[in-house]
């Protein structure tokens, strides 16, 4: 899902500014993951080792959902020729 997200983004955003939408967009996604490797560590250590199957499931459905919602309507522009 990442390759797909980023090449939407370098579609979407101007030449000069692909690397700091690169940049930005790369942080985004790798600060909430090392998060969630201590969260679910913590869970797993507890003894709930299904959860954090469970909520990964969840977010990432709810990611996918979010994505189509704010992006169906998108147009590259090699899409408005």
């Amino acid at each position: 899902m990442f390759s797909l997200q980023q090449s939407l983004l370098m579609g979407l955003v101007a030449k000069d500014e692909r690397g700091a939408a690169s940049g930005i967009n790369a942080t985004l996604w790798r600060l909430p993951n090392s998060l969630s490797t201590a969260i679910g560590a913590g869970l797993m250590e507890a003894g709930f080792l299904a959860t954090p199957f469970y909520l990964a499931t969840l977010l990432y459905i709810v990611s996918i959902a979010a994505f189509w919602f704010f992006f169906n309507k998108a147009r590259l522009p090699d899409e408005m020729r």
